[in-house]
């Protein structure tokens, strides 16, 4: 099976046609995928091996187990397309976990105190893209993307790549200064970049390396009580859309208002009934 990812990540179907954050995610699925069956001769990979995979790493990751079987199933298919296997897709029998809407509203006081957590811990990058993430409502990926062209004289254009919507989000005081805080760091790195957010060495972050800063210093918090409770950068997302005051769905860039919604963890307040009791 290892012989065979190996092709698929040498195919045009994922060095052109697949965005580089959908690359990385499908290397990291991999890994697992090729722990697991990397051994096996595809043809041999059955719906019940597949089963038994899901049972087993389903029973603590079941988020991560969707998406390993998700990429199992893409390979294969790609493989059975171009003759490398003969049968039909194992993964296509067996179900998916139900995944819940996940994330939670981050509270005013726990993001400012893992705000200031991370300046006294050198990490000003990860203080400004939160800020940008949270002033913007926006992914991290776009965040991550964001170059110096897209800061302009009204604010800073965002392209979203999930939707591929464009919003110029208007500065802010606090906007503008967690741009100018980004674009002032880092001044001397060996190499400059046009990335807004950038490494110590000036290029940008990827994904998977930004996160494990994140994710350390969310574990270094909360054992130190600055903390109560780990929350994702994604959620900072979600702490954005429940704040606004405003039409979420203009603000989140969102294609319907339900889609909207579901970022926007406020209790809906709502008048009761007013009504006199009969005499």
């Amino acid at each position: 099976m290892s012989d065979l990812i190996d092709l698929y990540f040498a195919s045009p179907q994922y060095t052109k046609h697949l965005k580089p954050s959908t690359q990385e995610d499908y290397r990291r699925y991999s890994k697992r995928v090729r722990a697991v069956f990397g051994e096996m001769e595809p043809d041999a990979i059955t719906s019940p091996i597949v089963q038994m995979f899901m049972d087993a790493r389903g029973a603590e990751h079941p988020t991560a187990a969707n998406r390993e079987r998700t990429f199992l199933g893409l390979v294969m298919r790609w493989g059975k397309a171009r003759g490398f296997v003969t049968v039909e897709d194992p993964t296509a029998a067996v179900r998916p976990f139900r995944e819940s809407r996940g994330g939670r509203y981050v509270e005013d006081w726990e993001y400012e105190a893992f705000w200031d957590w991370l300046g006294r811990r050198g990490h000003v990058m990860h203080q400004c893209a939160a800020e940008i993430a949270y002033l913007c409502a926006a992914r991290q990926q776009d965040v991550l993307a964001l170059t110096r062209r897209q800061v302009t004289d009204e604010g800073v254009l965002i392209t979203q790549a999930k939707t591929g919507k464009s919003q110029i989000k208007l500065w802010t005081d606090r906007l503008r200064e967690a741009v100018n805080l980004a674009l002032s760091a880092n001044t001397e790195a060996p190499v400059q970049t046009e990335y807004v957010i950038r490494t110590r060495t000036g290029g940008p972050y990827t994904r998977t390396g930004f996160n494990a800063i994140w994710q350390r210093e969310q574990r270094a918090a909360l054992a130190a009580g600055v903390i109560r409770e780990r929350f994702r950068f994604h959620d900072l997302k979600i702490k954005a859309a429940s704040d606004f005051d405003g039409d979420v769905q203009r603000f989140t860039g969102h294609k319907t208002r339900s889609m909207a919604e579901r970022y926007n963890r406020t209790p809906d307040r709502v008048v009761s009934l007013d009504k006199a009791r009969r005499k």
